[in-house]
């Protein structure tokens, strides 16, 4: 399992660890390598989140990153999307042997 992946399934324990339903919502799509023509499989964030967390009271979709350098564009892909004031958008930010996650409000940072 990648780095990626890792902080990905990390942040999914810790909300369940807090009683909320999480589900990740990657998709997976096909494109065509031009020099190969070879079919090759990409990742890609649902509305720039890797997962969505709910309960009673909120809904929360966010994005797993290592470390604070790759805030910024966990914040600026999920800014690109047209989220109803209702919905948290959370960037979390893990760091190595951390137990807790840095967590970025994403309206926060972009000033809404």
């Amino acid at each position: 399992m990648g780095k990626g992946n890792y902080y990905k399934y990390k942040t999914k324990k810790f909300y369940e660890a807090q009683g909320y339903a999480v589900e990740l919502v990657e998709k997976y799509r096909r494109i065509i390598n031009k020099s190969t023509g070879k079919v090759i499989m990409i990742k890609q964030d649902v509305f720039g989140a890797d997962g969505i967390s709910m309960n009673k009271e909120e809904i929360i979709f966010w994005n797993s990153k290592f470390g604070k350098s790759n805030l910024a564009a966990g914040i600026k892909e999920m800014a690109k999307f047209p989220y109803p004031p209702f919905v948290k958008r959370l960037v979390v930010a893990w760091e190595t042997r951390q137990k807790f996650p840095n967590i970025i409000d994403v309206g926060d940072a972009i000033g809404e």
